[in-house]
Parts: C-alpha cells; sequence; structure tokens
C-alpha cells in the first residue's frame, strides 16, 4: 500500500524531513465526516466497534479506548489496587507518565538501567528488583524495539509480580510471531499522531481479566458503576438509581471522541502496510549509518520484528551531528527522557536504584532518533545519504 497524503514535491535542504507525521488520507476523512453526521460526538459505536477490533489484533478479551497513552498507563496501574508504598519497577530510560503513574498511584520506582544496546530495561537488574519485593513491572518497548518478553514474564511468574506493557511506540510489533502487547497482564499503546496508527490524540488498555477491564472503564468514566440504565444497589442511594448515575470509585474522565475512534478503525486496517513502510525506511537509515566512526546502532532480539517508531542510535559526538543535520532539516530527536532522575521534576521524589545507571546516563548523553514514519518521500533518504556522506567526510 502507498500513502498518498504527500502534497508537495521533495526539495532536498528545503522540505523538513520530520521525524513523525499523521496518515490522514480519504478514508479517514470519511469515517469522521461520518459521525459528524450523527450530531452525537461522544463516544458510543464507533468506539465499541474499535475496542472490538484492537482486542482482536492483540488477542485480548477486553480493552478499553482512552483519550492517550499517558491516561491508558495512569488506568492500568491504578486498576492494580497495588498498597501505597508498593515497589514498582520501571527503566530509568523511559517516557515521563510512565514514571509519573507510579508517583501518582503513592507508588514507589524502583528503578533500574536500561541497555545501551536496546534501550530496554536490563533482566538481572529486573530480578534484583523483584528479590526486594516489587510488586509490578512497566516494560517499555522504547522506540518499539521489543523486550525480551519471554524471559520477563518467566522472571514476573517466578516472583509473583505483575506486568504493564507500555506499547504505546510498537503496536504491531511481534516476537516469534506473537505481538507485542500481548504477553503482559495489561497493555497499554497510544495512538497518538506519531504513533504506529494515529488518532489524532488517543490510546487504550488491553488485558484478560474482565475485573480489571471493568476498573480500567470504571475510572476512566468518572467513577462511574456501569455504563446502563440499569439498577445498581447501593444501600444509600434511590432504588431507581441507574448504574451510569452511581459513582463506585473516585475516577476522572479520560475518554476520547467518537469521531477519534471512527478514524482509529480506518488506520487498523493498515497497520501492516505501515510496519512495512517504516521497516524498509528503519533499513534505509541502518544502511546509512552504519559502519560510522563514533556510531552505534540499536539493536532488536534476533526473533523480533519491531514496528519500529523511530530510528535510534548512539553518536560519541552527539551535538554536532544534531547541530548539522538540523541546519540540513533533518529533524531529530533525544530518546525521551534518556536518565529520568536527571530531570528537574524527579530530584525529591523517593525511588530505589538498582544500580550506577551508567548505561542509562550514556543513553542521556549520547542518542538520539530520527523518523521513519511512511510519509518520508524515497528521495529524502537519498539526500540523507548525501548529508551523512558529507559530515563523516568533514572529520
Amino acid at each position: 500500500m502507498s500513502f498518498k497524503v504527500q502534497k508537495t514535491k521533495f526539495v532536498p535542504g528545503k522540505t523538513r524531513i520530520t521525524y513523525g507525521a499523521a496518515i490522514f488520507e480519504r478514508e479517514e476523512r470519511r469515517a469522521i465526516e461520518g459521525v459528524l453526521d450523527r450530531n452525537w460526538w461522544a463516544l458510543n459505536g464507533e468506539g465499541k466497534l474499535f475496542e472490538q477490533e484492537l482486542a482482536k489484533f492483540l488477542n485480548k478479551k477486553h480493552c478499553v479506548l482512552t483519550n492517550s497513552g499517558s491516561s491508558a498507563l495512569l488506568l492500568a496501574l491504578a486498576s492494580l489496587n497495588l498498597p501505597p508504598g508498593s515497589g514498582v519497577i520501571i527503566p530509568a530510560v523511559t517516557f515521563p507518565t510512565d514514571f509519573n503513574v507510579i508517583i501518582q498511584n503513592r507508588l514507589i520506582p524502583y528503578v533500574i538501567d536500561s541497555e545501551k544496546t536496546t534501550l530496554n530495561l536490563k533482566l538481572d537488574e529486573t530480578e534484583k528488583a523483584l528479590k526486594r519485593g516489587a510488586k509490578a513491572i512497566i516494560a517499555v518497548h522504547i522506540a518499539g524495539n521489543p523486550v525480551d518478553m519471554f524471559s520477563l514474564m518467566s522472571l514476573a511468574k517466578k516472583y509473583k509480580a505483575f506486568v504493564i506493557e507500555d506499547n504505546c511506540d510498537g503496536l504491531g510489533g511481534e516476537i516469534e510471531g506473537r505481538k507485542l502487547g500481548s504477553f503482559g497482564h495489561i497493555s497499554c499503546t497510544s495512538m497518538y499522531a506519531g504513533h504506529i496508527i494515529n488518532m489524532g490524540e488517543g490510546g487504550a488498555v488491553f488485558c484478560d481479566d474482565y475485573k480489571i477491564a471493568d476498573k480500567v472503564r470504571s475510572l476512566r468514566d468518572w467513577g462511574r458503576a456501569g455504563e446502563s440504565d440499569l439498577r445498581s444497589v447501593s444501600p444509600k442511594l434511590p432504588k431507581d438509581y441507574p448504574a451510569r448515575y452511581v459513582y463506585s470509585e473516585i475516577g476522572y474522565n479520560l475518554r476520547p471522541l467518537e469521531l477519534q475512534a471512527a478514524m482509529g478503525r480506518v488506520q487498523l486496517r493498515k497497520i501492516l502496510a505501515i510496519r512495512k513502510a517504516r521497516q524498509q525506511n528503519f533499513d534505509r537509515l541502518k544502511k546509512i549509518f552504519s559502519n560510522r566512526t563514533g556510531i552505534k546502532l540499536i539493536v532488536p532480539l534476533p526473533n523480533a520484528w519491531p514496528a519500529w517508531f523511530s530510528f535510534p542510535l548512539l553518536v560519541e559526538k552527539r551535538a554536532p551531528l544534531i547541530k548539522y543535520l538540523e541546519k540540513k532539516n533533518i529533524e531529530t530527536r533525544p530518546v525521551f527522557a534518556g536518565n529520568i532522575l536527571m530531570h528537574p521534576a524527579y530530584r525529591n521524589v523517593k525511588v530505589k536504584k538498582f544500580s550506577g545507571l551508567k548505561d542509562s546516563d550514556e543513553i542521556l548523553n549520547k542518542a538520539l532518533f530520527i523518523g521513519v514514519h511512511p510519509l518520508i518521500p524515497i528521495e529524502a533518504f537519498d539526500y540523507i545519504q548525501e548529508v551523512v556522506d558529507e559530515y563523516f567526510k568533514s572529520k
């Protein structure tokens, strides 16, 4: 499948090569217009169908749509009802909301180092944290590069810990033919504009346990006891009170719009073509940056097929390369927070560390990524090749 939303001719040095872009074609527009014509834009029938289709895609029993991947993570962790002060394992290289939801749920981050070869959490340190009593693990598939989920789930089973997969970057990726997001007790994804499929903003929580799914849905929907007009028995409320107006949790409003769900359904039908296009662009950049002095590429598991969010790499002298690429209109980004503990928001947060976080510091100081989204025109990679060749010839 080719994506036909690239409307302007690529002009080397003039056309910005962005790290991300949203695919929005005729089918997505028609889906949204169909909802607009119904005069009811709150989450409804399209949302229910999209939840069913997403659950089927990941072979999970339940899916609950949210307004973002960050909200999905918040609801997922809250649904576990862990006692205040419980330890939750989190890699130091992460997105801030992964870390924030631990604090927001009055839990303690057990921070472990990340591997500089994969950007993902170290399993040996994970086991140390589990031995120290951690109750849950948030496994983050950074840039879509899969964590070794078979090994991680084995550890979690041994120590009776919950696993939440943060699959915000890598929906559609696989390990040995099994999709990311299908391993953990709960998983989350994001459908932000730059992610694999998009609703503009949006996310989802997946699980097999109906009690967890009900808790997530209740917390998402203001804390109400249900979505129906059936009577809900509560000792201090009138007997005629419907479930949708009985509040059993202290909840939020983290619902997406019906418009977004309609668009997401169209996007999901394109996910295999999107993943293939991202892999092709990743391979093009891999060829360009391989065997360069001072460059280390990020490697996936040998049995994995990632849905790459971006092309990450480690650069010994990052600042000059970033300056050069940006000057040539090639957009770059750091790898999220790098070592999250180095940021000012977390200076006074109570955490437990299980090493000096040496690799995470190196990622903080050396890592960057470039886009691989399907809307990058093929001519752009010839231009990137020329720019990178020029840069390294001058060194």
